[in-house]
C-alpha cells in the first residue's frame, strides 16, 4: 500500500477512536489555567448549555449514553467568592447510582472560597445520596421475578 494511501487509511482509524476517547471520560480541569481561561474552555465545549443559577454561570455537559456528566460553576461578579470555579462530575457507578465529585479552583477571597468548597462538598453527598435512595427505590418497586436492569 502506497505511504499516502497508508496515513489516509491510518487517520480513518485514529480519528473515530480519538473521538471515542474524549467522549467517555470528563474534560480536564486545570485550575493553573486561570479563571477566564477554564471559563473560555467550558464555554466552547461541544454540547454545552448555559445557565445562571444563583450568583453562578453554570456550564453543562452532558453527553447522550454517557457514564459521566459535568457541572461547571463559575462565580458572578457578586459572589462572595468571585473569583472561583467549580467542576461537579458525576460518574454513573455499575450499581446504577450516580456519585457526584468536585473540584474547586479560588483565585479571590480565601474564606469566602473556603465556604463554597465546603458547600459544593455538601452538594456532592447530597447529590449521590439522592441518587443511591432513587436506586433502591427503583429496586424495590420490581418483581423480585423481573430480569435484572
Amino acid at each position: 500500500m502506497p505511504a499516502t494511501r497508508t496515513a489516509v487509511w491510518l487517520a480513518g482509524l485514529i480519528a473515530p477512536a480519538a473521538a471515542v476517547a474524549q467522549e467517555t471520560s470528563p474534560p480536564p480541569f486545570d485550575c493553573q489555567a486561570g479563571f477566564e481561561v477554564l471559563q473560555e474552555t467550558a464555554l466552547s465545549m461541544p454540547g454545552a448549555s448555559i445557565i445562571d443559577d444563583g450568583g453562578f454561570k453554570v456550564v453543562k455537559v452532558e453527553p447522550a449514553g454517557s457514564a459521566w456528566r459535568v457541572w461547571i460553576y463559575f462565580t458572578t461578579r457578586w459572589h462572595p467568592a468571585y473569583p472561583a470555579a467549580a467542576q461537579r462530575t458525576f460518574r454513573k457507578q455499575v450499581t446504577g447510582v450516580w456519585t457526584a465529585e468536585s473540584k474547586s479552583c479560588g483565585y479571590g477571597d480565601q474564606a469566602q472560597f473556603a465556604t463554597l468548597v465546603s458547600d459544593m462538598k455538601a452538594g456532592d453527598k447530597q447529590l449521590t445520596d439522592a441518587s443511591r435512595q432513587e436506586v433502591e427505590r427503583q429496586k424495590s418497586s420490581r418483581s423480585p421475578l423481573a430480569p435484572p436492569q
